[in-house]
């Protein structure tokens, strides 16, 4: 597959949103496939359980969940110019 990007090019988006009460979500990553954006979302979405449970490790009260405020997604783009 050709690397370079072209005009009306599909690409897929891999965007995060840390905090879907407080924020808005950003672009990761963009990739030419579907598959290589849901890979990266996956990649990013481990990593951040993990931040989750280390800060969290000692709490025994906390009353919501690792991916209960953030959100993940992958969307097709079309570049343009």
């Amino acid at each position: 597959m050709n690397s370079k990007i072209t005009d009306m090019e599909t690409v897929y988006e891999f965007w995060y949103n840390d905090c879907i009460y407080e924020s808005a979500a950003g672009c990761i990553s963009l990739h030419q496939t579907k598959k290589g954006a849901e890979m990266a979302m996956e990649f990013h979405k481990e990593k951040k359980r993990k931040e989750f449970e280390k800060l969290y490790k000692d709490e025994k009260d906390i009353d919501w969940t690792f991916d209960s405020m953030c959100e993940w997604g992958v969307e097709e783009r079309t570049v343009v110019e």
